[in-house]
C-alpha cells in the first residue's frame, strides 16, 4: 500500500513539472540574441549581443522587451519578460567593426560616400557639424541618404541615434528659424534707415526661405524672406 501511494504522488509530481515547463519554458542566451538583435536592427543598430546561447535564465510567458541601459548608449541593454516587468537581465553588446571594409569599399565600383552619425545624437538635439562624418558605404545602404554634412546641419534629430546610423529624413525634423503661427519682427528700409514692425508668420520657414507674413498694424498679408530667428525682410515693400 505505502509503495502504491508513493508511486501516485511520484506520478503526480511528474504531471505537474511536465505541465509547468510546457506553460512556461526556460529562456535561453540565444532567445534573447535573437530578439535582441531584431530590435537593435529597428533602431539602426548592428551590434553583436555578448551571451552565451546556452545560457538559462528564467521562464518568461510574456513578451520580452529590449531597452537600452541608458539613453543613447547601446553597449548595455536589458531585456526584461513583460510589462510590469517580472524579471529583468543586462545584456553587453559589442560594436561591429571590419578592419577591412573602408578598403574594400573604397575599390568597390558599387561605393558611395554618405553621411553617418559620428557619436550618439539625442531626440530634440539641433545637430552640428561635429556630429557628423562622411564615410563610404555600400549603394544599396544609401538610399535615402544624405550626401553632405551641410544638409543636415541645423535640422532636429527625430529619434535617439547611435553611432554610425546612416542618415535618413525620417531621422530629422527641420529646425525653423520661423513656424507658422509665431510673431515675428518685420525689418524693413536700407542700411541707414530701417523700419521695425510686429507680424505674425503665417507659413514655416528656415533662414533664407520665402515665408507667408501679415503685418500686425496693417493687416496687410505678403512675401517676406526669412534673416534670423523669428525675423524676417519683406520681397517688396511693406507699405
Amino acid at each position: 500500500m505505502k509503495f502504491l501511494n508513493k508511486l501516485i504522488i511520484s506520478l503526480f509530481v511528474l504531471l505537474q513539472v511536465q505541465t509547468l515547463s510546457a506553460e512556461e519554458k526556460l529562456i535561453y542566451g540565444a532567445d534573447l540574441k535573437r530578439i535582441a538583435t531584431e530590435y537593435l536592427a529597428k533602431n539602426d543598430v548592428f551590434n553583436t549581443i555578448l551571451v552565451s546561447d546556452k545560457r538559462a535564465y528564467f521562464a518568461c510567458a510574456d513578451e520580452i522587451y529590449i531597452t537600452p541601459q541608458s539613453d543613447n548608449d547601446w553597449n548595455t541593454i536589458k531585456a526584461s519578460c513583460g510589462k510590469p516587468a517580472s524579471w529583468t537581465v543586462s545584456l553587453r553588446t559589442h560594436e561591429n567593426v571590419k578592419p577591412n571594409s573602408r578598403r574594400l569599399e573604397a575599390t568597390s565600383p558599387n561605393s558611395i560616400e554618405i553621411v553617418f552619425t559620428k557619436k550618439n545624437i539625442p531626440k530634440g538635439k539641433v545637430i552640428q557639424s561635429d556630429d557628423l562624418i562622411v564615410k563610404l558605404a555600400n549603394s544599396r545602404s544609401s538610399h535615402g541618404a544624405y550626401l553632405t554634412i551641410t544638409d543636415i546641419v541645423g535640422l532636429k534629430a527625430k529619434r535617439n541615434m547611435a553611432r554610425d546610423t546612416v542618415i535618413k529624413a525620417h531621422h530629422i525634423l527641420a529646425n525653423n528659424a520661423v513656424n507658422k503661427t509665431d510673431t515675428i519682427l518685420i525689418v524693413s528700409g536700407t542700411a541707414g534707415i530701417s523700419i521695425v514692425t510686429y507680424g505674425r508668420a503665417l507659413s514655416n520657414g528656415k533662414i533664407g526661405d520665402m515665408v507667408l507674413v501679415k503685418n500686425l498694424s496693417s493687416n496687410k498679408e505678403f512675401k517676406a524672406i526669412v534673416i534670423a530667428e523669428k525675423k524676417v525682410t519683406p520681397i517688396t515693400n511693406i507699405n
